[in-house]
């Protein structure tokens, strides 16, 4: 098992096993999953070359809105990465209708050397009930993995409609649209279903973008979280 994979399981599984209520601290929760996926991808591109990957998550996030975090995953990049990790700090404002949330994120990528990206991403959104949408930009000053030469401007919008009479099954959407400097501008999609048993959450989905390379063609991923 890669050294990356290691850490996560030795941050996140013993989170993962502490009681419900030692997890909620001075106004601060602890949430976050381990998983799996059978491609990791990040806006329509391939992360992990077309193959397995292992993923986890850890945040505290304040009743006051303020949230912190680490997210995690295994890689298998051109540039000779096996494990990525993104930093996380940000704030949630709940109106009642919608949700407004601001953030900044610092992706870095390690293995043969290592990169960091920092980004700042805004976002609205609302669930309506029958469906949840979300819509936001990132910005991401020194670009991004696929293309650190140049800034980029990402808008995304994601759309999840519950199947009616089964509760536990989701429809779920995205596409987004990558303006990056001097290179060419990338649109990404998807569209699946996922679905909750208990704690643990599993998805289908068929995920796209328009990147002239292998690891941007289009296939079904299989992914498992169990959140915590």
């Amino acid at each position: 098992m890669r050294p990356l994979a290691l850490a996560i399981l030795s941050v996140v599984v013993p989170l993962a096993s502490v009681p419900a209520a030692a997890q909620d601290v001075g106004g601060f929760s602890i949430d976050g999953y381990i998983g799996g996926t059978t491609d990791y991808r990040d806006r329509g591109v391939s992360l992990s070359d077309r193959d397995l990957a292992l993923t986890g998550s850890v945040g505290a996030f304040h009743d006051n809105g303020f949230y912190f975090g680490i997210d995690a995953g295994t890689v298998d990049t051109f540039n000779g990465a096996d494990g990525r990790l993104e930093f996380f700090t940000g704030y949630s404002l709940d109106t009642g209708d919608y949700v407004y949330d601001f953030s900044f994120e610092l992706d870095s990528f390690h293995g043969d050397s290592s990169q960091y990206y920092p980004e700042f991403k805004a976002s609205v959104s609302r669930d309506f009930g029958l469906a949840f949408t979300r819509a936001g930009v990132a910005y991401a000053p020194d670009g991004r993995w696929l293309n650190p030469s140049s800034d980029s401007v990402y808008t995304f919008a994601d759309l999840e409609v519950p199947v009616p009479h089964i509760p536990a099954l989701t429809i779920i959407s995205h596409v987004g649209r990558d303006f990056r400097g001097d290179a060419q501008n990338l649109w990404d999609w998807s569209v699946g279903v996922s679905a909750f048993v208990g704690n643990a959450e599993l998805s289908l989905v068929y995920d796209d973008s328009d990147f002239a390379d292998r690891i941007g063609a289009g296939r079904v991923i299989f992914g498992a979280r169990w959140y915590f």
